[in-house]
């Protein structure tokens, strides 16, 4: 609408200035509608440089953040640094388990930004996004020709993953499932051996202390030792792939 009046401004002005032969009449008309016309360019100006008749609103969108890994007891965020500063990167997650297609985010570190945050709940991406919007129908029926309306100012990420998932790049994760197919069969042996040695010490030591446990009791506590001997393995193993993966 406001080009449509400075349009109009132009032509009345133009039109005054040659048309009305009595010199008080046409600068007074000329003069008024000079000024308009000058207004509405201004105006012009300062909706696009600095967004008058508008304001900042933020919106909240909650989504699920699921692994990238096709491993379900190895849960990974992935993400790829952007130019040569590791401070802009881009995440790579699911927000669902059938996505084909990972979910990134946005890579322009000008309008994004991302941290990653350790919860004990359930992992999930909290995405605030804060755009341009008129202040009223009004001012959008002036200025909305210009396309601004819901500009982007920023959009700001937070990833909240549990303790148990691993921040790694794109080449890490690579690397990591070569390795751990690498050592799968090594890390079996060592396994076995681990858990039997924690076994064997944790019922010698049960049995220390009661001699006259039942059978049932030592069968129990030989199931519980090797779920725990197992898990502390798995940990310790997998801890020094990734720190390897890392490298």
């Amino acid at each position: 609408m406001i080009i449509v009046a400075v349009v109009v401004l132009a032509i009345a002005l133009f039109i005054s200035m040659v048309s009305i032969s009595k010199p008080f009449i046409r600068w007074t008309v000329s003069i008024v509608l000079a000024a308009l016309l000058g207004l509405s360019l201004v105006l012009i100006v300062l909706n696009d440089s600095d967004h008058f008749g508008m304001e900042k609103v933020t919106t909240t969108k909650t989504t699920n953040l699921i692994s990238v890994s096709p491993s379900k007891q190895l849960k990974m965020l992935l993400y790829q640094d952007v130019g040569t500063s590791s401070k802009n990167r881009v995440y790579i997650y699911k927000e669902n388990a059938s996505q084909k297609k990972p979910t990134t985010t946005n890579p322009d570190p000008s309008k994004t930004s991302n941290k990653v945050k350790v919860i004990s709940g359930t992992p999930r991406v909290v995405t605030k996004t804060t755009r341009w919007v008129y202040k009223s129908s009004g001012y959008k029926l002036w200025f909305g020709i210009a396309g601004n309306d819901h500009k982007l100012v920023k959009h700001r990420n937070a990833l909240e993953i549990n303790k148990d998932w691993l921040t790694l790049s794109s080449a890490q994760a690579k690397k990591l499932q070569k390795l751990v197919k690498q050592n799968s069969a090594n890390m079996k042996k060592e396994a076995k051996a681990y858990v039997t040695a924690a076994v064997k010490k944790a019922v010698t030591a049960a049995m220390k202390k009661d001699p006259t446990m039942s059978v049932a009791k030592q069968k129990a506590l030989t199931t519980e030792a090797t779920k725990k001997a197992t898990a502390a393995y798995q940990k310790q193993a997998m801890a020094k792939i990734v720190q390897e993966a890392k490298k």
